[in-house]
């Protein structure tokens, strides 16, 4: 393998990183998640199932850490690579979250109802999205 060329893995070696990424973010250590969800990243071509997986969870552990700028950058990386699926309504929920955080509600709000429209979920009163986006 060249110098520069990134390893590739097996199928079970992904799922491996994948959960253990997922245990330490569900257990509060969101540093040790971090570092899992940034090799998955780093081992991932962009636009890839297991890109957008990486980029959400380094998203999430951004949000849990108070950092909402750097969960939107990560979202809008993930979102870049191409058309999504119903499965990845999620970066927009996280998209919605890191704006609500920023202060920007209107963007939040628009964020939040692609989330929901992807879900295929009817449109919540505007009255909740202060219990909904905290």
């Amino acid at each position: 393998m060249p110098q520069n060329e990134m390893p590739s893995l097996t199928e079970d070696e992904k799922k491996t990183l994948s959960v253990l990424a997922f245990l330490f973010f569900r257990l509060g250590m969101e540093e040790r998640a971090r570092r899992f969800y940034e090799t998955i990243a780093e081992l991932s071509a962009p636009g890839t199932p297991d890109f957008r997986f990486a980029k959400a969870g380094l998203a999430a552990a951004a949000l849990e850490a108070g950092n909402a700028e750097t969960a939107l950058k990560e979202v809008r990386e993930a979102l870049a690579g191409g058309p999504l699926s119903s499965r990845d309504a999620t970066l927009h929920w996280l998209k919605s979250r890191a704006l609500w955080a920023l202060g920007r509600k209107v963007e939040a709000r628009a964020a939040r109802e692609t989330f929901l429209s992807m879900r295929g979920a009817p449109a919540r009163a505007e009255d909740e999205d202060a219990v909904t986006l905290q």
